[in-house]
């Protein structure tokens, strides 16, 4: 048994969260909408006030927030109460920049793993994320027996090569979406019927992704990858460099819009009608 903090309890951070408490483990949880704790409590989990209070004492760290601004903000609150010894496992999506921040900021003797992950709700829930790790061996190792509870870890490089990588996926799942969405409008304004468009498109570099692009157009559903938190992540790609005036730039371009169009907590898949203007 590991004593754990768990600092997010956005939509993947209450299911990993609550694998963690399944495992055994000695869970302590803080979200900024404190309600939101509830489940984790009566699930056997401690509930802190305060991101300081969550992590003291605590032997790993985790965190899942919304992106760079929010990891600052948290821990900003939380590195005084941290123990020498301790692993911060960062798993948002934040890119290398701001993971070399947060080292930074980390006191001597805390340790730091970035961590992001591949996968959406059902991956979180049940144990079969990919984590993209960036740590030093030693450290990934003291750390292995609680992230194989949340899913299967590569070992990526050294601290910010996680980041680095999630980066490189998200460009293109991100980009994909978009470039369905051009594709089905194009499928549009020709006349081509939407079906004929998606059976075509199945044995193209993007055909992997038409089962899901199906299945939301004749049914929405809940959110699994939000719109608003892709193009963050494309924001993050920008951000990076090399690609400025390239594909991310355009489809974060339509991802924001669709973002500006009241549709940001929406499934990713979201933009495909939006595109469309349907």
């Amino acid at each position: 048994m590991t004593r754990i903090a768990f600092l997010g309890l956005g939509r993947m951070g209450a299911l990993m969260a609550t694998r963690l408490v399944a495992a055994g483990h000695d869970l302590t949880v803080w979200n900024r909408t404190a309600d939101k704790t509830a489940p984790l409590v009566e699930a056997g989990a401690t509930a802190a006030g305060t991101p300081a209070e969550a992590v003291a004492g605590a032997e790993l760290v985790i965190s899942m927030l919304f992106g760079p601004d929010a990891v600052r903000e948290v821990y900003a609150n939380a590195v005084e109460a941290l123990k020498p010894g301790t692993i911060v496992v960062e798993m948002s999506t934040i890119g290398p920049q701001a993971v070399a921040e947060l080292k930074e900021t980390l006191p001597d003797g805390v340790r730091l793993i970035d961590a992001p992950v591949k996968g959406s709700l059902p991956a979180a829930s049940s144990g079969e994320l990919g984590i993209y790790a960036g740590a030093a061996d030693a450290d990934l190792a003291d750390a292995a027996d609680v992230l194989a509870v949340l899913g299967k870890v590569k070992h990526v490089g050294p601290t910010g090569a996680g980041a680095s990588v999630k980066l490189l996926v998200n460009l293109v799942l991100g980009s994909s979406f978009v470039m369905v969405a051009e594709a089905l409008a194009l499928a549009d304004s020709l006349g081509v019927e939407t079906d004929a468009a998606l059976t075509a498109l199945e044995g193209t570099a993007v055909g992997s992704l038409i089962p899901r692009v199906r299945a939301k157009l004749e049914n929405p559903g809940s959110t699994q990858f939000s719109l608003g938190l892709a193009e963050k992540d494309l924001r993050l790609v920008l951000d990076a460099g090399g690609v400025a005036n390239g594909v991310a730039a355009g489809a974060q371009e339509k991802l924001a819009a669709a973002a500006a169009d009241g549709l940001a907590e929406n499934d990713i898949s979201a933009v495909l009608n939006h595109v469309r203007g349907k």
